[in-house]
C-alpha cells in the first residue's frame, strides 16, 4: 500500500498504535490495511505521522505478543467502523471481543444499513456507506448464500425485513410453483426455512404475492399471501394470513376478482396497511392495492397520472407512503408523498438525469430519501433527493453474472437494457447478528 495516499491525524495514529497491540498477527495486518484505506479520504497527515504508522505496520509481528490492556470504549470505537465480514472475523480474535460484538447494544449503535439486490449471482450486497470516490472498496459486492439459497437453479424474491433478517421466497427451476419462505441473515448467511407451499390444484399456474407485517404489536409478525384460485367461470385472488409465532393460517373472507396484475410480488408495509403496485390487464393504467391488516379488508387507491406513467415504485419516506413514477416517453421522475387523509398525493420532488437515450428503471426507495436505479448499461445509480445529486456504484459484476432467468424474459432480448429489471424488488436492511432460528427475538423494522 502506498502511504502517500493515506490521510490520517496524529491522534488517529496514537489510537491506532494502541489497538494494533491487541490483535493477533494475521488479523493485525488485515485491519491495518482496512483502516489505512478508510482514512485515505479524511485529513491529510504529516510526514512524521506516515513514518510512525510505517514503523507500527512493520513491527506488527512483535507487538501482537505484547500484553497490553485496552479499554472497551477504544475497542468498540474501532470495531463499530468495520464492514460486516471484517466484523465477523474479529469475533474470532478472542472471547472478550466476541462478547463485545455479540452485545445487542453494540450492533444497534453500529446501525449499518445495507441493500440486498437479488438479481446478481449469487446475490449483491450494496454498501452505500462507502464513499463514491473510494476506489479501493467495492460499493457492490457478491454476497454469500446459505446452503438453502445456494442452488443455481433456484430463484428467489424479497418479501420484507425484520431486525436484520430478510424474508425470501424460493422457487425451484425448471418451472415449478412450489414455493418456500426462508428467513435469511445476509451478514451471517444463516437461514431458516419457515414454510413450504405446494402448487395449487385449482389452477395450472397460480401466481402468488406476499406482504410482511405486524398486527397488534411488533412481536405479532404475520405474512399475507394473495394467490390466484379458480372459481366458477372466473379467477380470483384468495387472501391467506400466516402467523409466524404460531405457524397457523387464517383466511380473509374478502376475495378479489383478478382484473389486474401485480407489478411486484412484495408489498410495502406502513402504519397498519400493506401496499402493492398494480396495473390493469392491458397495462394501460396503474394503481395501488391496499390491505388493512387490522380489519383484514382490501381497497384500491388511484395514483397521479396513473394512465400516463410507467411502472410506479412504492416505498416510505419520513413515515409517509412514497411513490416515484415517470411519464411514458419522459426522462423526468416525480416523487409523491401520501397526505394524511390517506387518499390524495403531494408532489415532493422532481428530477431528471438528462442522459438520453440512456434510460433508467427504478429499483428501490431507501429510508434516507435516496432512490436506487439501474440504467441501460446495467450500472446501478443512487439518486439523493435531498442533495439533488447521484453517484454511480463501483464494483459491478459482468453481464453474465446477472440472474436473467429470474426476470422471466427471453435472454435474446437483453438489448432492452434496464427495462428487464422493471419488476424486481430490492430492500434496505440494517445488519444484525440475530439468528433466523430465534423467532422470539425478531421485531419488525
Amino acid at each position: 500500500m502506498d502511504l502517500d495516499d493515506v490521510r490520517v491525524s496524529a491522534e488517529d495514529v496514537k489510537d491506532f498504535r494502541l489497538i494494533l497491540k491487541t490483535f493477533t498477527f494475521s488479523l493485525l495486518r488485515g485491519v491495518c490495511r482496512l483502516i489505512c484505506r478508510r482514512m485515505s479520504h479524511q485529513r491529510r497527515w504529516s510526514n512524521s505521522g506516515k513514518q510512525e504508522l510505517s514503523h507500527i505496520y512493520s513491527g506488527i509481528g512483535c507487538m501482537a505478543n505484547m500484553d497490553v490492556y485496552i479499554c472497551d470504549d477504544v475497542v468498540r470505537n474501532i470495531l463499530v467502523r468495520l464492514p460486516g465480514r471484517a466484523l465477523l472475523r474479529s469475533r474470532c480474535a478472542c472471547k472478550h471481543w466476541n462478547d463485545l460484538i455479540s452485545d445487542p447494544c453494540f450492533m444497534k449503535s453500529r446501525s449499518r444499513p445495507m441493500i440486498l439486490f437479488p438479481f446478481i449471482q449469487p446475490m449483491a450486497l450494496i454498501d452505500d456507506n462507502v464513499p463514491a470516490q473510494d476506489k479501493t472498496h467495492s460499493i457492490v459486492r457478491n454476497g454469500s448464500r446459505s446452503p438453502q439459497v445456494q442452488e443455481r437453479e433456484t430463484d428467489f424474491g424479497i418479501v420484507g425485513t425484520l431486525n436484520g433478517i430478510v424474508l425470501l421466497t424460493l422457487t425451484q427451476y425448471p418451472h415449478s410453483d412450489c414455493c418456500e419462505l426462508i428467513l435469511y441473515n445476509p451478514l451471517t448467511c444463516a437461514s431458516n426455512m419457515l414454510l413450504s407451499m405446494e402448487p395449487s390444484s385449482e389452477v395450472a399456474f397460480p401466481s402468488r404475492v406476499f406482504g410482511l407485517f405486524y398486527a397488534a404489536n411488533k412481536d405479532d409478525l404475520k405474512i399475507v399471501r394473495l394467490e390466484v384460485r379458480e372459481n366458477p367461470n372466473r379467477l380470483t385472488y384468495i387472501c391467506d394470513v400466516f402467523d409466524i409465532k404460531t405457524s397457523s393460517w387464517s383466511t380473509s373472507p374478502q376475495h378479489l376478482e383478478r382484473d389486474f396484475h401485480f407489478l411486484s410480488h412484495a408489498a410495502t408495509f406502513l402504519n397498519g396497511f400493506l401496499y402493492w403496485s398494480t396495473s390493469s390487464k392491458e397495462l394501460s393504467c396503474f394503481g395501488i392495492l391496499v390491505f388493512n391488516v387490522n380489519k383484514m379488508v382490501f381497497s384500491k387507491l388511484e395514483i397521479p397520472n396513473g394512465d400516463e406513467c410507467a411502472d410506479p415504485l412504492l416505498g416510505s419516506l419520513d413515515g409517509c407512503l412514497c411513490m416515484v413514477n415517470c411519464k411514458i416517453g419522459s426522462i423526468r421522475f416525480d416523487v409523491w408523498l401520501m397526505k394524511q387523509d390517506q387518499c390524495s398525493w403531494m408532489k415532493a420532488h422532481s428530477f431528471t438525469f438528462g442522459l438520453e437515450p440512456n434510460s433508467f428503471n427504478l429499483i428501490c426507495i431507501l429510508g434516507n430519501g435516496k432512490i436506487l436505479m439501474i440504467n441501460d448499461a446495467l450500472q446501478l445509480v443512487i439518486y439523493d433527493t435531498s442533495k439533488h445529486s447521484y453517484k454511480t456504484l463501483n464494483g459491478l459484476t459482468r453481464d453474465d453474472d446477472y440472474n436473467w432467468r429470474h426476470l422471466d424474459f427471453d435472454p435474446t432480448t437483453r438489448d432492452k437494457g434496464s427495462s428487464n429489471f422493471r419488476y424486481i424488488h430490492s430492500i434496505e436492511y440494517v445488519e444484525s447478528l440475530v439468528s433466523p432460528f430465534d423467532i422470539m427475538s425478531l421485531s419488525f423494522v
